[in-house]
């Protein structure tokens, strides 16, 4: 059998116990306190440093288009964010996060409609549903409802069966470019010619790229209008004629 000697109380043992947990006590609050400093540190960085878009679809990205559209900004931009409090969608608040660290002419203002209730009647006579935004630039201003943001699709064939696709970037990004803009392209739809109507989704496309559509009748003009930057002929029903063949 081994002999044991118990340590004497109050005798080294104790002592180094004691040394070692005053020295991780210490460490422990050195650690803590770079950790504080870094977390202070961390929340004066912009978003688009501390948020990493992990998502399948990458909800939170912005893409080179925007950030061609963001750069060349010289004007302030005001994007209103129309929410009540508590309800504020987590994927918007996170874009309008990357918009506003993106340029010093952006800024974004939270505006709940049980404080201002009337706010959002002075750009546009729709329902204002939560989480809807108001892009304004000077006196130009354009209505993004929630409705433009997360895109519906119903398949026709079964009504039961709906998908919902995310566009906040699409829709913010055309309407700063609208609101900072005097010019816009101009398409010209040619008429006359049995002409079938352009598909809804085609016809919002081209608008949420701030393309100006007009019709073109081609027998009551001369020539074709020296703004126009493109004439499409979309599935017309008959020829056209020999001149208006020249014209074009």
């Amino acid at each position: 059998m081994r002999e044991f000697k118990a340590p004497k109380p109050g005798g080294g043992g104790n002592q180094n116990a004691f040394r070692g947990g005053a020295y991780s006590l210490a460490v422990s609050a050195v650690v803590l306190a770079i950790l504080v400093v870094v977390n202070i540190f961390a929340s004066a960085l912009p978003a688009s440093l501390t948020k990493y878009d992990i998502s399948a679809s990458k909800l939170y990205s912005i893409t080179s288009n925007t950030k061609v559209v963001v750069n060349a900004l010289e004007q302030d931009v005001t994007i209103y964010w129309v929410v009540q409090s508590g309800e504020e969608d987590q994927v918007i608040e996170n874009l309008l996060s990357k918009y506003d660290s993106l340029s010093d002419h952006i800024r974004v203002v939270k505006k709940n409609p049980d404080v201002s209730p009337t706010f959002a009647q002075q750009y546009t006579s729709e329902t204002v549903r939560n989480n809807s935004l108001i892009v304004e630039c000077g006196d130009r201003s354009r209505f993004i409802g929630y409705d433009d943001i997360y895109l519906q699709d119903v398949d026709l064939s079964s009504y039961y069966n709906v998908s919902y696709s995310f566009d906040g970037e699409g829709a913010i990004t055309s309407a700063i470019d609208y609101v900072v803009s005097e010019d816009f392209p101009r398409l010209y739809l040619l008429e006359g010619h049995g002409e079938a109507d352009l598909p809804a989704s085609f016809r919002e496309q081209i608008e949420k790229e701030n393309i100006e559509v007009h019709t073109l009748s081609l027998p009551a003009v001369d020539a074709i209008p020296e703004d126009a930057d493109c004439v499409m002929i979309y599935a017309p029903s008959s020829d056209i004629s020999r001149e208006e063949r020249d014209l074009l």
